[in-house]
């Protein structure tokens, strides 16, 4: 695969991030790459051609986001929807998702331009919101109460049987790779990404006994609002795309027809780096800057 076309992507939100884009940019453009961005970073870059994210098509080779895994995640439908690999650079603390670190930019895009690395896949989750608002998700798909003071009370289906009725903060449908994300800090299982299965995780559920709850990747989930117990409430989409419901919803989960692949410049060892991220999260957070 020769790749001579990158989008480059960044947090607006996060300057600190600005410098290294611009470096790349260069880089690429020095080594007769073509450039793309969003208007405001290529106001910035001063080089390159403009291109809104929301015009991302089949003439990009690859996509570069600078940030953290969030950052990564607003990118991802449009790169799963023209099977764009992505590479991520890590700005951030976590960066479960992302390949390098900035000190490895130039290494990085010589292998890039030489085929020197690997992509894989990962499986997404559409989401339709009362038989609309189709969105795709990585990580997981959550409905929650939000600002509503009060629980919910919702009903998990799988196929045509009853999983359980939750009440409490909400639930979360996760795939693989959300596991290690906001599914892990609501008390879920940490599951292999290559394992085909989806994790129905709940959020503070008052019925002590409920616990996470593995499904096969093939069959529908469908996540019911009980009427006049949760007329408040919201689902979001990896925490990127966010829904504000004012009344009873019905959520149905299926496995996407669309993947997202990744950049790899090593062979994956997924316990290995879990290993290593976990270490990095409790240092985070216990001894570094918050």
């Amino acid at each position: 695969m020769e790749l001579q076309r990158f989008f480059l992507f960044a947090n607006p939100n996060k300057p600190e991030s600005f410098p290294l884009v611009k470096r790349f940019a260069a880089l690429c453009t020095s080594w007769g790459c073509e450039v793309f961005s969003d208007t405001w970073l290529q106001e910035y870059l001063q080089t390159g051609t403009v291109m809104p994210t929301a015009a991302i098509d089949d003439s990009i080779d690859i996509i570069v986001s600078f940030g953290g895994d969030g950052t990564l995640l607003r990118v991802v439908p449009n790169a799963a929807a023209h099977q764009i690999p992505i590479l991520g650079v890590n700005m951030g603390h976590t960066g479960f998702l992302l390949e390098i670190d900035p000190e490895g930019l130039e290494e990085a895009l010589d292998k890039l331009l030489s085929g020197d690395f690997r992509q894989y896949e990962r499986t997404l989750l559409q989401c339709d919101i009362n038989g609309g608002n189709s969105n795709l998700a990585l990580n997981e798909i959550a409905l929650t109460r939000g600002q509503n003071p009060s629980s919910l009370v919702v009903d998990v289906w799988y196929q045509d049987e009853l999983v359980y009725t939750i009440h409490g903060d909400g639930v979360l449908v996760s795939t693989t790779t959300g596991t290690t994300g906001y599914s892990l800090s609501a008390g879920g299982p940490i599951i292999y990404p290559e394992i085909p299965c989806t994790a129905v995780v709940p959020i503070c559920s008052h019925i002590m006994h409920q616990r996470a709850v593995i499904l096969p990747l093939d069959g529908v989930i469908r996540l019911n609002v009980r009427k006049n117990r949760g007329m408040m409430h919201q689902i979001s989409m990896d925490g990127q795309v966010v829904f504000d419901m004012t009344s009873t919803s019905e959520v149905v989960v299926r496995k996407a027809p669309q993947k997202v692949r990744f950049i790899h410049f090593a062979p994956q060892q997924f316990l290995t780096r879990l290993r290593e991220k976990q270490a990095e999260w409790s240092n985070f957070v216990y001894g570094g800057e918050l």
